[in-house]
């Protein structure tokens, strides 16, 4: 009976100390016969690092650039029909910090196969609109496309185009490029 009575009292002092403590932290004014009390709250808004990628097409799982070559090398580029759309594309958003820098990058170290020949992804170019840049791979695993200073939405296309400047075996070639986009 005394442990509980014990127990009773120590809790209820718990409960008593946590609900003044919680009033004693809040900003408050008593005004007595007129005027008017004023009380302050402060508010804080926390933003995390936040990036989005997107490449291709909404709602595509991964979408495929198909060139159909009908020529003989050296008669000029080819561009690609695909399963969603040439050009695709392309946004780059972020929550950065005002002086950071978003890095858009291209992984295109491993070549387009048939499984025994390989074509290189150096033979891929394309031009851009909106805020970003046209180019072509370099078969590297961290190729730097673009970058953007502080927070923002960036909008645009790619549209690629094959060189079509060496003879291959006929056969099917495929290959995937992997895009990041990172900030510190």
């Amino acid at each position: 009976m005394k442990k509980t009575s014990k127990l009773l009292t120590i809790g209820l002092l718990v409960v008593f100390l946590f609900c003044h403590v919680g009033h004693a932290n809040a900003e408050s004014d008593l005004v007595v016969g007129g005027g008017s009390a004023q009380a302050r709250l402060d508010f804080a808004i926390q933003i995390p690092t936040i990036l989005l990628l997107q490449v291709g097409t909404i709602g595509a799982a991964v979408d495929t650039i198909t060139f159909n070559v009908g020529d003989l090398p050296g008669t000029g580029p080819v561009v690609g029909t695909s399963s969603g759309a040439n050009p695709v594309p392309v946004r780059a958003a972020g929550f950065v910090g005002a002086s950071s820098t978003m890095t858009l990058t291209a992984d295109s170290s491993s070549a387009l196969s048939d499984g025994t020949t390989n074509i290189p992804f150096a033979e891929i170019s394309w031009t851009a609109t909106g805020n970003f840049s046209g180019g072509a791979f370099d078969n590297s695993a961290a190729q730097q496309l673009d970058q953007f200073s502080g927070p923002g939405n960036r909008t645009g296309t790619y549209a690629f185009s094959y060189d079509n400047d060496t003879y291959y075996p006929a056969s099917t070639y495929t290959g995937t490029v992997t895009y990041t986009l990172s900030a510190p």
